[in-house]
């Protein structure tokens, strides 16, 4: 199983995505230390979670995985949503470009879900971040995804 690469097809998107705005947005993967959500107005988490990662009565490939994306958009508070909204509609896009891309002959073919979201809020008992509580507004998008490592 390469979890590197499968991780890879769905942070690329979402890196390039947030990357090429003006000024560019911090994306902080899985394992990623973020040390700079004190000293910017906004940023973007993405965890990704690995659940079933072979179907053994279906085949006896362990190169197809199942999982879950979350992704967090962290904006100044007490600005209203909009900002919120617009990254938002960002990472989504992002992610519907994966569902778009052809199967490849060798690499990752993968696809997600129904995208679930965006909540909205200030924090919420799962995150990670120790400032996420009180200076940002945090909206969120999951989804769920599939994924099989080509030869």
């Amino acid at each position: 199983m390469n979890y590197q690469a499968i991780r890879a097809v769905f942070e690329s998107p979402l890196l390039n995505t947030f990357g090429t705005q003006v000024p560019a947005i911090p994306v902080y993967f899985d394992n990623v230390l973020n040390d700079r959500s004190d000293s910017v107005d906004e940023y973007v988490t993405v965890n990704i979670q690995f659940g079933i990662t072979n179907e053994p009565t279906l085949t006896a490939s362990v190169d197809h995985a199942r999982g879950a994306i979350v992704i967090r958009v962290f904006s100044a508070k007490g600005k209203g949503p909009a900002r919120n909204q617009q990254l938002l509609s960002l990472a989504v896009a992002a992610l519907e470009t994966i569902n778009a891309t052809p199967k490849p002959n060798t690499g990752v073919y993968a696809r997600t879900g129904s995208i679930t979201g965006p909540d909205f809020g200030v924090g919420s008992r799962d995150q990670e971040s120790r400032r996420a509580f009180t200076p940002f507004f945090v909206g969120r998008v999951e989804t769920s995804f599939q994924a099989t490592v080509l030869s």
